[in-house]
């Protein structure tokens, strides 16, 4: 092959990860992982979605009865796993209530479970198809929102993807991101 000419832009390959690299990230997501058996702990599970890195839940808490949702991540099936754990070692640190706030994770053959404030509204894509909204109310989850937003930054995590899928609302009009780095 001729090499490109000059000032042509070459692609980036990508590098495979060492298994001491995989190992890291390994520890550091059982580092923010609870031990036992989330089905267990959990019950009532009902799928209401699937995201690219995994299913999302719906589960009772079986001291509480506590409604949550429930991530769960094939780990040999996420590309950046790295990722995935800075997520959730911020999500530990950071709580606030314009933010879907962490609650606990485990690891169970293979599978990152992370627990999560469930927000029973459900996101900002299905009610503005479903209803329209005042200039009051559209003001009050832009506040709420920017609130959230503000909060991210002095914790490390600069937000991608803020639309209105990853807005989530409870019925009592509470909202919150879901926030990802």
């Amino acid at each position: 092959r001729r090499p490109p000419p000059s000032g042509a832009v070459t692609p980036r390959r990508r590098t495979p990860r060492s298994k001491a690299a995989d190992a890291e990230v390994l520890a550091r997501i059982r580092a923010v992982c609870m031990p036992g058996d989330p089905e267990s702990m959990f019950h009532d599970l009902h799928k209401i979605g699937q995201g690219a890195s995994g299913a999302v839940f719906t589960a009772r808490s079986v001291g509480t009865n506590q409604l949550v949702a429930i991530k769960q991540m094939v780990l040999a099936q996420q590309p950046k796993k790295d990722l995935i754990v800075n997520e959730n070692e911020v999500r530990c640190q950071s709580r606030h209530p314009n933010i879907v706030n962490f609650l606990n994770a485990f690891l169970r053959r293979g599978e990152l479970w992370v627990v999560m404030e469930y927000m029973e509204g459900g996101p900002l894509t299905d009610i503005v198809l479903h209803s329209i909204l005042s200039e009051g109310q559209i003001a009050a989850i832009a506040r709420e929102c920017l609130t959230g937003l503000c909060h991210l930054p002095a914790h490390g995590v600069i937000p991608r993807a803020i639309t209105r899928a990853n807005v989530l609302m409870s019925l009592r009009g509470e909202v919150q991101l879901r926030a990802r780095s």
